[in-house]
């Protein structure tokens, strides 16, 4: 299958894509207009979401087929439940940690995102904002990487901000080519 078949199989769901993109651009905005708040909200949910899965995996580790493994994931349950309420009681620190993460993530979207821009052929419009977007995310996985640790903080709520506008701005540009193959 070719990418104008797939364009043409989106086509029926082009104007849901293009909505995606533009609650995209509406979180990028937000999280780019309060960046220390976006990025202290996000390491609190992460570590909301570890006490969870550390609480999880401390109940389940019973399950294990011996109790010296049982009392490692036990162990390994219990230092997630720790992390995650570190994080929640220093979302400044966590949000530094993140800032590592981000700064990988960033750069190997941008190369996953590229191949498959340049993949793309050239009559599809969303190519181009696609293109542009993996440079970008490339490019600002970089920047992050060369102002370490200074861009730590502010870095994940600005970051995150751009990223959620340009990955909006290319589903917009995408949804609006898939709606025009199918018609």
């Amino acid at each position: 299958m070719n990418m104008n078949e797939g364009l043409a199989k989106m086509g029926a769901i082009g104007s849901k894509v293009r909505n995606v993109g533009i609650f995209l651009v509406i979180l990028g905005a937000l999280s780019v207009w309060a960046p220390q708040l976006s990025g202290k909200m996000l390491a609190v949910i992460i570590g909301v979401l570890l006490i969870l899965g550390g609480v999880g995996r401390t109940m389940f580790s019973w399950i294990a087929p011996s109790w010296g493994s049982a009392l490692l994931r036990a162990a390994v349950g219990v230092l997630t439940v720790v992390a995650g309420v570190y994080m929640l009681m220093q979302p400044e620190v966590g949000s530094r940690a993140l800032a590592i993460v981000l700064m990988i993530y960033l750069f190997a979207d941008g190369i996953t995102s590229l191949i498959v821009a340049l993949k793309m052929p050239p009559v599809v419009s969303g190519g181009g904002w696609m293109l542009l977007g993996s440079l970008a995310s490339i490019a600002l996985g970089i920047l992050m990487w060369m102002q370490w640790p200074a861009s730590g903080e502010l870095a994940v709520g600005v970051l995150i901000g751009i990223k959620l506008m340009l990955d909006g701005i290319s589903l917009i540009g995408l949804g609006v080519a898939a709606k025009a193959v199918a018609d």
